[in-house]
């Protein structure tokens, strides 16, 4: 009889874990509003369209935890400091993006970042 160790015969098999796919940007956590895919132009203007969206999958969705916090501080900042004005403490949830293996779209809180982030 030969003889596999387990870790051999498991792989390949069995149930798939959630894929990563990158992180999002959530500006307003009592909203459940996440920032819009950039390719979205609701308006028909042409051009970059900066917006909110309150559907997961019409999310702008960024490879790396740096260029999130950069694209904040980049287009969200004005955004921001109109929150803090009109008297909201402005708190933005930066969240990875998952794919279960049922497909669906699922999130989890990195970090909470204030106004604007450190590490920028």
């Amino acid at each position: 009889m030969l003889c596999i160790p387990e870790a051999i015969m498991a792989k390949g098999f069995g149930a798939q874990p959630e894929k990563q796919l990158g992180y999002v940007l959530m500006l307003m956590p009592q909203a459940d509003a996440y920032a819009a895919k950039f390719s979205l132009d609701y308006l028909g203007e042409g051009g970059t369209f900066i917006g909110i969206t309150n559907l997961l999958e019409d999310a702008q969705v960024w490879k790396s935890i740096p260029q999130a916090k950069k694209a904040l501080v980049k287009h969200y900042s004005d955004f921001l400091i109109e929150q803090q004005q009109s008297g909201e403490e402005p708190r933005v949830h930066l969240k990875r993006l998952k794919r279960s293996k049922s497909g669906k779209l699922t999130t989890e809180l990195v970090e909470t970042l204030g106004l604007l982030p450190e590490d920028v």
